[in-house]
């Protein structure tokens, strides 16, 4: 049976992809797409939600025409503090 990311996982896959593409100013919305393979629609529900947590900043790009986003120290607070539990819980045999 396959198993499906919940919600914290594919929180942390987006904030992930976003840190890791933060040394080129941030990252476009179609790359956050592609490579945290989410949809359009859930894409936008979850950027909506990690901007007004205040896990992500946008940040215009450097021709003025498009929207970059970044990942904010409360993002990457969260994947440090993600990460701790994970191995906390795999430590007892769990998977998130």
């Amino acid at each position: 049976m396959q198993q499906y990311r919940n919600r914290l996982r594919i929180i942390s896959d987006v904030l992930s992809v976003a840190l890791n593409s933060s040394g080129e100013g941030g990252v476009s919305q179609s790359v956050l797409m592609r490579r945290s393979n989410l949809s359009y629609r859930g894409l936008e529900q979850l950027l909506s939600q990690l901007l007004s947590a205040g896990m992500l900043l946008e940040k215009k790009d450097r021709e003025g025409s498009g929207v970059r986003y970044v990942v904010s120290a409360k993002g990457a607070d969260y994947l440090t503090h993600f990460h701790q539990f994970e191995t906390f819980a795999e430590s007892y045999g769990l998977r998130l």
